[in-house]
């Protein structure tokens, strides 16, 4: 795990532009569809009519080029966005530096964009009139696509929050290092050792970008009144 860290660190400061850098270039470009979430919660965004920044992640990852991210690629890359993160450098993310996260790094995953498609809920129609003990949808669990879920290759909306294994509310080097493992096995898909572009699958806001615009024209309602025989 030092040894990571280690390595994080030479990445770091060997670079010319480092990931810190990339944030402030890129602090301006408003919110929109064109934002991507790494495994590990660190956002890349790029400009309309740029490329999706899956591609820069990616890059970034893939230290030897060799169009896999191999397993130590994967956690020298996510340790890289931990130190990032560890401000203090106490080998903990802790509540401020989360909130930090939340407010500053990655704004996007407070809100919800209605242009993603949300999972369709089977399910009947609550009636009002019913006792609420007996009603259908109460406690009924409604999946949502939220947070950098939005905009990520794994479902979880808060990553740095989900690597808190002991639910602490801070996250060790050890849990980020555990839930790194778990984030290289789902992605993996063939379980080679290593990830290949062709393995990724495109994020929520990557299908809704590509999906046709809908441009058939609405018919307009028009209001007749109690009496339904005319017309």
């Amino acid at each position: 795990m030092r040894l990571f860290a280690a390595t994080a660190l030479l990445v770091l400061a060997a670079g010319a532009t480092t990931t810190q850098d990339v944030m402030a270039q890129n602090a301006l470009v408003p919110a929109g569809l064109n934002i991507f979430f790494s495994p590990s919660g660190q956002p890349f965004r790029a400009k309309t009519g740029e490329a999706y920044p899956k591609a820069a992640w990616f890059a970034q990852a893939d230290r030897d080029k060799d169009g896999k991210i191999s397993h130590e690629e994967f956690l020298v890359d996510s340790m890289a966005f931990f130190i990032l993160l560890d401000q203090n450098r106490d080998t903990v993310v802790n509540s401020p530096e989360n909130t930090r996260y939340e407010t500053q790094l990655a704004p996007e995953i407070t809100r919800v964009d209605p242009r993603i498609r949300q999972p369709k809920v089977l399910a009947r129609k609550a009636d009002p009139t019913m006792d609420i003990e007996r009603n259908p949808m109460q406690n009924r669990y409604v999946k949502t696509v939220q947070g950098a879920s939005q905009y990520s290759l794994i479902d979880e909306p808060q990553p740095i929050r989900a690597a808190d294994s002991n639910l602490d509310f801070k996250v060790s080097d050890a849990e980020w290092v555990a839930a790194s493992e778990q984030r290289f096995a789902i992605l993996d898909v063939n379980g080679d050792g290593g990830i290949a572009a062709d393995e990724l699958m495109n994020t929520p806001a990557q299908v809704a970008a590509q999906a046709p615009a809908d441009t058939k024209p609405k018919k307009k309602r028009q209001y007749r009144g109690d009496d339904r025989s005319s017309e």
